[in-house]
């Protein structure tokens, strides 16, 4: 069964800017939640037509035991916006299906949320009746993004250069979905005050309008 007034929100923030925390706080507030990264993990896992399809693309070499190779993947497409956006190409229309079967499942929750780093340039995009921008300053998405010392902060910062601004996210969601509204989330402080954010963003998400116009 799904609640009458059921809202699909974007959720979307750049690399260290805290969306998979926000992500989490919304699960505890009553949200289902749609973690597109793990859709796409899931995809390159099991699904061998897609696997056949980038292997195509890409050749024998981002292969492993007949699955995409995601550390091969991201060491071409992380340095070459082209081949970034090939790969975008190859697993869109996969991620896009996906995500519609997930969100016609059953859910008592009074919306869903959609967790994607590219929410806004993605299929998705179509489907929200909100966008929710999660940001920080510069130098807390660095210290965020090197506190695993998975990458260095000179890799952060490179990532951070190629990715859009919160500015143009908001601009194209604008421009995509006419009249839908946007919630800017500052996250450059510490867990406390971010809770209180996303309490009042869920609250007022919930709250707009008499429902979704979509």
């Amino acid at each position: 069964m799904m609640p009458d007034h059921h809202r699909v929100i974007g959720l979307t923030g750049n690399l260290g800017a805290g969306k998979s925390t926000v992500g989490r706080i919304a699960g505890e507030l009553g949200a289902r939640v749609i973690d597109s990264d793990q859709t796409v993990r899931d995809l390159l896992a099991n699904d061998p037509e897609l696997a056949l399809s980038i292997e195509r693309a890409f050749g024998a070499e981002v292969m492993l035991d007949g699955r995409p190779d995601r550390a091969a993947l991201a060491r071409i497409v992380f340095h070459d916006p082209a081949e970034l956006a090939r790969l975008e190409a190859t697993i869109y229309p996969r991620v896009g299906e996906r995500t519609a079967e997930l969100l016609a499942e059953s859910t008592v929750a009074a919306a869903t949320v959609i967790e994607a780093i590219k929410i806004v340039e993605g299929p998705n995009v179509d489907r929200l009746d909100a966008l929710w921008l999660v940001e920080a300053t510069p130098e807390v998405q660095i210290e965020r993004a090197t506190a695993t010392g998975r990458i260095s902060a000179a890799e952060a910062r490179r990532r951070l250069a190629v990715q859009s601004r919160p500015d143009a996210k908001e601009g194209l969601f604008r421009a995509r979905r006419p009249g839908r509204p946007v919630w800017r989330i500052d996250n450059s402080t510490d867990l406390q005050d971010l809770q209180q954010r996303v309490a009042a963003a869920w609250r007022e998400t919930l709250a707009y309008g008499d429902g979704p116009t979509s």
